[in-house]
């Protein structure tokens, strides 16, 4: 069924008040905020590691990053059943939650291993790495989607050599 524009209104408004309070949170005293080991941004302050910090960062890593890590493996395996069913493979439906594990897990690790030691003893240039990699996720799943789906790997190409791939072509035509 077609997503109809109110729940989409709906989803992008939850989205947002849930980036919200996650967000807000440490400026209210649950968690904090310190600048990034390089000073070019600020992160959460994983220096502390006390109760506060704790607590935060296991309700963040709960809410943020293993549900929608559920919520993406269901999903993708439903897709992934669907094409299954179809013989006809779109996508690789593991990627995203790959991409997910991949981007976030060493920033995640660096988080949880500051809860119960002082990380301080990593070089700042080091404990910068993770982070960075977790920034880059926006960037790694708008390649992961346009070039891991055949379509849009058919139109890039078209839109960038004016060329129509065959094989798209006719799976289209015969599907």
């Amino acid at each position: 069924s077609k997503l109809q524009w109110s729940t989409a209104i709906s989803m992008m408004v939850f989205a947002w008040l849930f980036a919200a309070f996650w967000s807000v949170m440490p400026l209210l005293g649950w968690g904090e905020y310190d600048y990034e080991p390089l000073r070019t941004c600020c992160t959460l302050d994983y220096s502390k590691g006390d109760r506060n910090y704790t607590t935060f960062l296991f309700a963040l890593s709960i809410f943020n990053f293993m549900i929608p890590g559920f919520i993406m493996l269901t999903a993708y395996q439903s897709i992934h059943q669907k094409f299954k069913k179809s013989g006809h493979y779109k996508f690789n439906t593991g990627l995203p939650l790959k991409t997910l594990v991949i981007c976030w897990g060493p920033y995640c690790l660096l988080c949880f291993y500051a809860a119960v030691e002082n990380v301080m003893f990593i070089s700042p240039k080091y404990r910068m790495i993770p982070a960075v990699i977790a920034k880059t996720v926006p960037t790694v799943d708008a390649f992961v989607y346009a070039l891991g789906n055949e379509n849009y790997r058919g139109g890039i190409w078209q839109f960038l050599t004016g060329q129509k791939i065959e094989k798209a072509e006719v799976d289209n035509k015969t599907k």
